[in-house]
């Protein structure tokens, strides 16, 4: 086998697991709010009333799908609803924690592997993010957890950035998009086992100590319909595995192809009568990809498509128990198919955006299937409200997620296309924005759920995908990110 198919395959490997050690947190949110939030919900005032979509959740969770006639809630009822509506909120937070520093840290990552090697960077992340996600078992409070949350999104920023500069110099430009799509693939492939595996997980780890000979959990009661869980052993379950992917990042990886016979050679070098480009510091790198108009284009793509991507991996679970009043066991089945489905695209986006490249040029190849998939997405979510059943809405959410992974191999190529020698920093570029976008998710359709309904919030992200595809089809794949040069020698 090729060595650059090793290459690939061991760094889908670690996108695998990187995406296990994120979507889980999502999954596990409504035990951890239990333990960890609800025993601290202050004593709510009249200051702060209940919507009518949050009277028909607390009215379906005390007597189901069919209330009596002319039911009313009781001051407790209301109060325990008031008291989740708080744990919602603080939850929110710590959901979003972990993109905002996942958004800021992606231009510095990329920059360390651009300079230091995506070898040594992505093995290191690995290590630490897997430490970080061992760490989370042993939280116990709010900020505890939201610091956590922080951490593990500082410890990923490299991942994709480093990723992506070895797809460049191990990928010929007419195989970028087959091998992102790859990579990509591995890491969808975690989001989308994580979900079913974690909640097998967390029930079948009840009753074996992992963490509590150092933390003693708090004893909460469960709903109706819910089963004990150990979330906390899941998470150190998980990292450590992660750090045997650590290892085995480190043992099999190379920067360079070798130049022995029979391997593929690296890029040739500019000419020594060339101008060459000089050494940037971070913040010169932040400025040259700063005044670039096809940055700021790739910026709002991103952000506007994980407005509503995020849904899936964050707030879904609080969606289906709510409004459906579905189980963890069945939302982990649910969100997983949703993702699975989505992996399904990844596998075709790279083939499509090699070949409409090979058709339709280098620009058009990679800006039209970015704003057919992102306006495909705006469909799904506008549909959704009119939806009548849990699994109806799952497969909405899973098309928009098989479009969202589509695109997502035309996005890798782009930026291996206009990034020259900092493939890292201009992918950070565009994820730092996208995760921004991903950061406020949680927390500005948690509002507008609570101001308006679930409706109003699925027509908040089919919004943010008209807008991301309208971005998409203005990039331009052949006006590179231009450096300073200095003269030649």
């Amino acid at each position: 086998m090729p060595q650059r198919y090793l290459i690939v395959a061991v760094t889908a490997i670690a996108a695998l697991w990187m995406y296990i050690d994120r979507v889980c947190f999502s999954t596990l949110a409504e035990p951890m709010k239990r333990e960890l939030l609800l025993p601290l919900a202050p004593e709510p005032t009249d200051d702060n009333p209940l919507s009518d979509d949050e009277v028909a959740a607390a009215k379906k969770k005390k007597w189901g799908d069919s209330p009596p006639e002319g039911a009313t809630l009781t001051p407790e009822d209301i109060t325990a609803a008031k008291k989740k509506k708080w744990a919602d909120k603080r939850m929110s937070y710590a959901l979003g924690a972990f993109f905002l520093t996942y958004a800021l840290f992606q231009i510095p990552m990329g920059n360390l592997a651009d300079r230091y090697g995506a070898r040594r960077v992505l093995a290191l992340s690995i290590a630490a993010w897997s430490a970080v996600t061992m760490m989370t078992g042993f939280v116990g409070g709010f900020v505890a957890l939201f610091a956590i949350r922080l951490l593990l999104g500082i410890t990923e920023a490299g991942a994709y950035p480093a990723a992506a500069g070895l797809v460049k110099r191990w990928a010929k430009p007419t195989e970028r998009g087959r091998f992102s799509s790859v990579v990509a693939f591995g890491g969808r492939v975690g989001g989308a086992v994580a979900p079913l595996l974690t909640a097998a997980l967390a029930t079948a780890l009840v009753g074996i100590a992992l963490v509590e000979w150092i933390v003693t959990p708090n004893v909460v009661a469960l709903e109706a319909g819910d089963k004990p869980t150990n979330w906390r052993g899941v998470f150190v379950v998980y990292g450590l595995c992660g750090l045997a992917v650590a290892g085995i990042f480190w043992l099999f990886v190379r920067d360079h192809p070798p130049t022995a016979p029979g391997e593929s050679a690296p890029p040739p070098r500019p000419d020594a009568g060339e101008p060459k480009p000089r050494e940037l510091s971070l913040l010169a790198r932040i400025g040259v990809l700063a005044r670039t108009r096809n940055m700021w284009l790739f910026g709002c793509v991103q952000f506007g498509v994980n407005i509503g991507w995020v849904f899936v991996v964050t707030l879904l679970p609080t969606y289906l128990k709510e409004t459906f009043g579905t189980p963890l066991k069945e939302v982990g089945q649910m969100q997983t198919t949703a993702l699975t489905i989505g992996c399904l695209g990844m596998i075709f986006g790279g083939v499509f955006t090699d070949l409409l490249r090979t058709k339709l040029g280098p620009k058009l190849g990679r800006s039209v299937p970015i704003c057919a998939t992102l306006s495909g997405c705006a469909v799904a979510f506008l549909l959704i409200p009119q939806l009548p059943t849990a699994w109806a809405v799952v497969v909405a959410l899973g098309a928009m997620a098989f479009l969202v992974d589509m695109h997502n191999p035309s996005i890798w190529s782009f930026a291996q296309d206009v990034g020259g020698k900092n493939v890292g920093a201009a992918l950070g570029w565009g994820n730092m924005w996208g995760n921004l976008g991903a950061a406020l998710s949680p927390i500005i359709l948690t509002e507008i759920r609570q101001a308006a309904g679930w409706n109003a919030a699925f027509i908040c992200c089919g919004f943010a995908f008209v807008v991301a595809a309208v971005c998409g089809f203005l990039l331009d794949a052949t006006k590179p990110v231009e450096e300073p040069t200095s003269p030649a020698p």
